[in-house]
């Protein structure tokens, strides 16, 4: 019984198989090269908002005066005009009145600390409403850490 190899009955070929995977250097290097292109042509954002911003007082300038009304919506919901509980028709007759005067007052908005939200938009709204230009909220500064305790 004669033995046979294996080996005798493989072929070898000396020439290489083509590739058929894509090389996907070059690709990015492009897409690499377009993005640079595409980020320097941009335009820098020359976007810009001119906003006239006070200057210093001018000596012998008398610093203007208004009247100031103190708003204040307590935790119980009740709304305070200048320490005086008012109704939601009271404040809104009394925001109207302030509305028509020629110089309209300075409305200081002082909400509690434990104020219901609800509360305090709608006085908020009030005077949004009665078109009063003079707004101010007073007191934040005192909540800046809120229950850092």
């Amino acid at each position: 019984m004669a033995i046979r190899s294996r080996m005798l009955d493989r072929s070898y070929n000396t020439l290489p198989q083509p590739m058929s995977d894509l090389n996907n250097t070059p690709l990015i290097d492009v897409l690499l090269v377009l993005l640079v292109m595409i980020i320097i042509s941009i335009p820098i954002a020359a976007h810009k908002l001119d906003v006239g911003l006070p200057g210093p007082p001018r000596p012998g300038d008398a610093p203007p005066t208004y009247e100031t009304v103190s708003l204040v919506v307590q935790q119980n919901g009740a709304v305070l005009w200048n320490g005086e509980s008012v109704s939601r028709q009271q404040l809104d007759a009394r925001l109207a009145a302030a509305a028509a005067q020629p110089e309209m007052p300075l409305i200081r908005f002082e909400p509690e600390a434990n104020a219901s939200y609800d509360a305090s938009v709608q006085v908020i709204n009030a005077v949004a409403d009665a078109h009063l230009d003079k707004f101010a909220f007073i007191g934040n500064e005192r909540y800046r850490e809120f229950d850092a305790e």
